[in-house]
């Protein structure tokens, strides 16, 4: 088994109290030096103790969102990817969508700046956004909580069905973020950044410690921007604060108190235009990458979100714990915008229709673990128990309306006449999910067997108030997952895995029977390698895997009548990943990722979307990043790094009947260190190239931002 980076602050207080916890603890500079005070259980006649660990900016030592346990990356049977903040600082990552860039099997639809959330996709399926372990609501949809990168320690990747741990879910996969908390050692930054779009902001981030016992710590994240987007009258404004008090009366006791809230004033740069003019020929010409097919004086996105909740842990006896994270979250949203229906015969003039939306949205999870440590008959038992409980409320009012047309190539913008407020849909979703689970990590020799299963209980009452029809839904579901892997002595770690997911539905049938959940099952089995410790090839991890995935009951038109969907759909993926990341020899820093995937709707009431791709999932992706810094002086340091992503073509509609064209793009940075000051430079698109990209339907297109500079200046203290 690999040795962990000892971190004497990690020894001395109580492990982070998290669900997935934050691998900067393990990330330190080397020869640190830790006196009698830097901790709060150290007496007067402690001896000061150096240590020496290797800084980790890219690779982490463990992971703890995979097995809900702090695992060992390489003994982790499944493929995850942990972004740390060192990487998301790298490439200067303004959004989900930017700091998952680079990993395998990952696709972000193409670059969108979109501020209204996360749209992409893993494996082919839309994954599912948590933060600290625990879900947050709506992912994939305008009503989505934000995630802001500044108040992150890490993001973690994780592949496959998660639902034996997590509950309900999509089968692709989950994005779990980690919100930053108080350390010890708590390393003081400041920020601004100017750049493309005109693009002013400043952030900060500061913490320390409230008593001489330092069993109080706080820390707080800020962060204010003023800017445009790629999008022609469409803002990115926001103003962020995560204020955190971190409490450790003793080694056994660790308390963290997490909030946040983010104003966030922005609106969609989706702009969806048609097919001809963007990926097709029009006689008309190429539509302009800026392009405004909706309203300046109409279009708003503005939401208001706040969160509130903790992390906590205990120690019972040195090789049980007991853990608890809980949240409430609550947000407010206001979106108008004109969307496209239709390019007329002149194929420059577009039919639009107004929506105005509104969306209160309230929720609560709360996950309670025990962990317990033993070993029997030579066998090490790692084993988990634990329930959670999540709560849903949101009530959504929109309404649509028929507005005047748009040419296109010679756009005037009138008076948008107003829809009636709720009109269109008018209703109360509560929902709550109870899951009660269960894991066993049993690790004998170079063996490492997990088995986990969980049974889940989730009901739902939808309310239409225009109709006064009340929809109950109750589902039960139990998934479970298996894994092996062997940990050979030379760094070679070959697994296979087996997990299930489900997913509930909301609504009913034709015939007024409510939808059952989707189903998923997967399948993978790869291959991890990790050299030794001071081996001369580096300190990296390459992880290659085959899967396949497969989904039912998925929604499909009902035959008989159009306007409502019954639940014979199937969709599968079948694919291959290879990914790689961390330090090679002569300080070179690495990214790199391939993936080919097959996805395919094999089951439809459509016969023509049978054996098709779905939207916007690529068959190929592949990435790769280097970067190098050098030592000048003892006082300067500089360094230099470029990337270069592809993503094949994708369905721009289903059936078929158009691609969207594949897309090379490059990525630049360089940076400049005085001491605590630093100057860095982040150029994406670099070479300005101009793509669509991401089409759902044939008025559904979007161009991708051109080329972007920022300049970020920082001081550390």
């Amino acid at each position: 088994m690999r040795r962990q980076s000892p971190l004497l602050p990690a020894l001395l207080c109580a492990a982070a109290p998290m669900l997935a916890p934050s691998h900067a603890d393990a990330a330190q500079s080397t020869n640190q030096t830790t006196s009698p005070d830097s901790g709060p259980f150290l007496s007067s006649e402690a001896e000061t103790v150096t240590v020496r660990a290797t800084r980790k900016k890219l690779l982490v030592d463990t992971v703890a969102a995979a097995t809900k346990t702090a695992t060992p990356i390489e003994q982790t049977p499944q493929n995850v990817t942990v972004i740390t903040q060192d990487r998301m600082q790298l490439l200067n990552s303004r959004s989900v969508s930017e700091a998952v860039r680079y990993s395998a099997g990952v696709s972000d639809y193409g670059s969108k700046d979109d501020p209204r959330g996360y749209f992409g996709t893993i494996r082919g399926f839309t994954p599912d956004i948590y933060l600290d372990g625990t879900r947050t609501p709506d992912a994939a949809s305008s009503q989505s909580f934000s995630i802001e990168p500044w108040g992150l320690e890490e993001i973690d990747v994780l592949r496959g069905a998660s639902s034996s741990l997590y509950g309900s879910g999509q089968l692709g996969g989950i994005i779990n973020a980690v919100s930053k908390r108080p350390r010890p050692d708590q390393k003081n930054e400041i920020s601004f950044q100017t750049g493309s779009y005109s693009r002013v902001q400043g952030a900060a981030d500061v913490g320390g410690t409230l008593n001489k016992q330092h069993t109080l710590l706080w820390r707080f994240n800020g962060l204010i921007r003023k800017s445009d987007t790629y999008a022609k009258n469409i803002l990115n404004n926001e103003i962020y604060v995560a204020p955190s008090l971190r409490w450790i009366p003793d080694q056994k006791t660790d308390f963290t108190f997490l909030s946040s809230f983010e104003q966030l004033d922005a609106g969609s740069t989706a702009q969806f235009l048609p097919a001809q003019g963007t990926v097709q020929y029009n006689p008309n010409g190429q539509l302009p990458r800026n392009i405004l097919m909706s309203d300046p004086n109409y279009d708003v996105y503005s939401k208001r979100q706040v969160a509130v909740g903790y992390a906590f842990k205990r120690e019972i006896t040195p090789n049980w714990t007991i853990s608890q994270n809980m949240r409430y979250a609550h947000l407010d949203l206001l979106y108008r915008f004109v969307t496209a229906v239709a390019l007329k015969s002149d194929e420059r003039t577009l039919t639009r229709q107004a929506l105005l939306q509104s969306a209160n949205y309230n929720n609560v999870t709360l996950d309670t673990r025990s962990e317990l440590k033993l070993n029997t008959a030579g066998v090490h038992h790692n084993l988990l128990f634990g329930t959670d409980f999540r709560s849903d409320f949101i009530a959504t009012r929109r309404g649509q309306k028929t507005v005047s047309s748009l040419d296109l190539y010679n756009p005037v913008y009138t008076t948008i006449s107003w829809p009636t407020y709720g009109s269109k849909t008018n209703t109360n979703e509560t929902e709550t999910q109870l899951g009660v689970y269960a894991q066993e990590q049993a690790d004998w020799r170079g063996f490492h067997l997990t088995l986990s299963g969980r049974g889940d209980f989730t009901q739902s009452l939808t309310v239409d108030n225009l109709t006064s029809t009340r929809t109950p839904q109750r589902n039960n579901a139990f998934t479970g997952r298996v894994g092996l892997l062997y940990q050979s002595s030379f760094g070679l770690s070959p697994y296979v895995a087996y997990s299930t997911s489900f997913q509930p539905q909301v609504g009913v049938t034709r015939l007024n029977t409510p939808y059952v959940p989707t189903k998923g099952r997967q399948i993978e089995a790869g291959v991890k390698y990790r050299p030794p410790e001071k081996s001369f090839l580096g300190n990296f991890m390459l992880t290659a895997d085959v899967f396949s995935l497969v989904e039912t009951n998925v929604l499909t038109t009902d035959p008989v009548d159009s306007t409502y969907d019954i639940q014979t759909g199937r969709q599968r993926t079948h694919g291959f990943e290879v990914e790689g990341l961390g330090r090679l020899p002569w300080n070179i820093d690495f990214l790199a990722s391939f993936t080919w995937q097959d996805p395919r709707i094999t089951k439809s009431t459509d016969a023509s979307e049978v054996g098709q791709r779905p939207t916007t999932v690529p068959s190929h992706m592949a990435s790769l990043f280097l970067k190098r810094d050098v030592r000048l002086t003892p006082d300067w340091r500089g360094g230099v790094g470029g990337g270069v992503r592809y993503t094949g073509n994708t369905a721009g509609a289903l059936p078929a009947t158009f691609l969207v064209p594949s897309q090379l793009v490059w990525d630049l940075e360089a940076h400049i260190d005085y001491r605590q000051f630093k100057i860095q430079f982040n150029g994406t698109n670099i070479t300005n190239r101009k793509y669509v990209s991401v089409c759902t339907r044939s008025v559904a297109c979007a161009w991708a931002p051109g080329r972007a500079a920022f300049v970020t200046l920082s001081y550390d203290f």
